[in-house]
């Protein structure tokens, strides 16, 4: 989304203004043209290779991570995404990573077998295939075919069960999963309907069916979601410890020109205190950050860079207050611009965890 911050001032001229009122107008005139600047905020690019990348694990990835993979400079996507299976792998002691290789498999197979003028991952069937494996049973039906109609007893003695009904008007096809009981509380039996005979069957069952991560966050954040991977690994005690994801908010203010005939804009980060890792010592817990922002001018090559340190110590009792408060460490800078595109990134840096996650924000001034 584009974004554009400007300032207006409406004056009121008299019918016969004074030498003394020319002085005045001249003055706030000046002023405005001072403080007076608009601009417009460009996204930072999502590349084919990046987009690619978020299609292909559209099913998996939490609000979050995509919101940070988006503002991240393209440059730094390959850490995210190392990291982003990482934090996937049900034995992280290995060098196989046994998730990401199933979840490449299946999804290879769906968009074999499922393609339907769109790619067969991006349908609901190449979605249901990726989360939930193979099913148990396939059924399928042509247009006009009978279905069978099975006493519940029978119904809950086969696997085979069909919809209850006379006869199919488009065709359907229902997959049956045994494998589980525990999460769906027994058989689930999910009907794909062909409405437009493309072969782009939709999913018809009223049954959500979640995106699953094998992930289980340490962090109280409500926007990472807890899913379960079905069939995997809850996190315990003796586990290898998830990592943390390291995440801030940006906050941007009004840009004002300044008589060197640049612009200086204010700019503030926001670090949940649950986003930060912390050090034992004592009976405290220890923070210590970084923050700085590097301004790049494509046009006059000109740069600046501003850091500034940030360190801490709270009881555990104070950090748990905070973090269930959502309380936010911030950190508060001015930087200055130059006429046309500048791109600034803003860097947080978590020296116990050994961190950094920079942020890309385009500013283009007219």
């Amino acid at each position: 989304m584009k974004e554009y911050y400007s300032s207006n001032i409406n004056l009121k001229i008299l019918k016969r203004p004074t030498q003394l009122t020319f002085i005045l107008l001249s003055g706030l005139i000046l002023l405005i043209h001072l403080s007076c600047a608009s601009y417009k905020i460009i996204p930072s690019p999502i590349d084919p290779n990046s987009q690619k990348f978020l299609d292909f694990i559209r099913y998996i990835i939490t609000p979050q991570e995509e919101k940070i993979y988006r503002e991240m400079p393209p440059e730094d996507r390959q850490e995210f995404i190392r990291d982003f299976w990482k934090r996937r792998d049900p034995n992280p002691d290995t060098e196989i990573n046994e998730f990401r290789n199933q979840y490449y498999t299946r999804l290879a197979v769906a968009d074999k077998a499922f393609s339907a003028g769109i790619p067969g991952y991006m349908t609901d069937r190449g979605r249901i295939y990726i989360l939930l494996g193979p099913p148990m049973d396939v059924i399928k039906k042509s247009m006009g075919d009978a279905t069978l109609d099975l006493s519940k007893r029978s119904r809950d003695l086969s696997s085979d069960f069909l919809e209850e009904g006379t006869r199919t008007e488009r065709p359907t096809e229902i997959w049956i999963y045994n494998q589980y009981p525990d999460y769906f509380s027994g058989p689930l039996q999910l009907v794909f309907v062909d409405y437009n005979s493309t072969g782009d069957y939709k999913l018809t069952t009223g049954v959500e069916v979640k995106p699953f991560s094998m992930m289980s966050y340490i962090q109280n954040d409500p926007n990472l979601e807890k899913y379960q991977w079905i069939g995997g690994i809850e996190q315990g005690e003796s586990s290898p410890q998830i990592p943390f994801i390291l995440d801030y908010s940006i906050s941007i203010g009004r840009m004002e020109k300044t008589k060197e005939k640049n612009y200086m804009i204010p700019c503030s980060f926001e670090v949940p205190f649950r986003s930060i890792n912390y050090r034992k010592e004592k009976e405290n817990l220890v923070y210590d950050i970084e923050f700085s922002v590097e301004v790049q001018n494509v046009e006059s090559k000109g740069t600046y860079r501003v850091q500034r340190d940030k360190g801490g110590s709270l009881s555990f009792e104070k950090l748990q207050q905070s973090v269930n408060d959502g309380v936010f460490l911030s950190e508060e800078m001015t930087v200055p611009l130059e006429k046309g595109i500048n791109n600034i990134y803003f860097c947080l840096r978590d020296n116990i965890q050994q961190k950094k996650l920079r942020k890309l924000k385009i500013i283009k001034i007219e």
